[in-house]
């Protein structure tokens, strides 16, 4: 399999953020289902364990940094099908983004852990309000990065951008041209930024990285993705290949006001959630950083 070029090893310095470690060699292809799904099951059932009963989208975010989400999936589905792990339910109507399945080790009574299903199904809905919808948390979040942006010196150019110095998205007839949340520019360098503050990420979430890098290409700007999570798979091969930015900030962003959510949303589900009014100093410091970096080596 081919390696980096030189080229690419000095893009990797690009995504060294605060947790994740992608100062590495270029990861090999995803490798055969089987041995994926066996490196899960140990995890998962050991995640299981210690928190007695668990929702999917609680699985995967928890072990994100590990595992594949479509791969720890697969993996719960099987051991389900092995007798490893049960599959409960609550009863009562289910909305559409309603929790509708638990996973459970076989020795615990549905009645020790009925409680802690309904906790984790409230506290999911209230999370999963924040970012369907109207998506306040979305949009918060897109607002606390422009306000970022301009603290560290880039010049607000335009917003939900389809179209710049003549250079135009392509776009379906009929329907709305696809669009990047912001174009930016600092020191001669201009960016086609987007934030992508989700929980959930799957097999068909990387078409939305890429869509929005070929959105930036087109208009004949650097694209620069900014997502709570992605892939290193995808990162490697659809933005440090291309000589473009990504930077997977790891943590839900929540306004303020919602700070007892946070809190529940991480002592309950394990999600990595933050609530406040501006963006954390060592994440702005980071955004600096991935900046200077891209411009040191297009200026070699």
């Amino acid at each position: 399999m081919a390696r980096l070029d030189s080229t690419s090893k000095s893009l990797l310095g690009l995504l060294m953020n605060e947790d994740f470690d992608y100062n590495e060699a270029e990861p090999d292809e995803e490798p055969p289902v089987d041995e994926f799904e066996q490196g899960a099951v140990p995890a998962i059932e050991e995640l299981i364990s210690e928190q007695r009963v668990v929702t999917e989208r609680e699985v995967k975010v928890r072990l994100e940094d590990r595992f594949f989400p479509w791969v720890t999936g697969r993996a719960l589905r099987k051991m389900v099908e092995k007798g490893m792990i049960l599959q409960q339910g609550l009863a009562g109507r289910r909305g559409r983004m309603e929790i509708k399945n638990f996973y459970s080790l076989p020795d615990l009574k549905y009645d020790d852990i009925i409680g802690l299903m309904r906790e984790k199904k409230a506290v999911a809905r209230e999370v999963n309000a924040m970012l369907t919808g109207p998506a306040p948390a979305t949009y918060f979040a897109e607002d606390l990065f422009e306000r970022a942006f301009q603290t560290l010196g880039f010049e607000i150019i335009d917003r939900d951008a389809s179209y710049y110095e003549g250079f135009r998205v392509t776009r379906v007839k009929g329907k709305v041209p696809p669009n990047i949340d912001f174009v930016i520019k600092r020191d001669k360098v201009t960016y086609g930024a987007d934030i992508k503050n989700w929980l959930r990420y799957e097999v068909d979430t990387r078409e939305e990285i890429r869509s929005k890098v070929n959105v930036a290409l087109q208009l004949n700007v650097v694209p620069f993705v900014i997502a709570r999570y992605a892939d290193k798979a995808t990162i490697f091969k659809d933005v440090i290949e291309k000589g473009e930015i990504c930077y997977p900030y790891k943590t839900l962003i929540f306004p303020p006001d919602l700070d007892s959510l946070a809190i529940k949303a991480s002592r309950v589900l394990g999600y990595p959630v933050i609530a406040l009014d501006r963006l954390p100093l060592y994440k702005m410091k980071h955004i600096d950083f991935l900046h200077r970096n891209y411009l040191s080596k297009h200026e070699a």
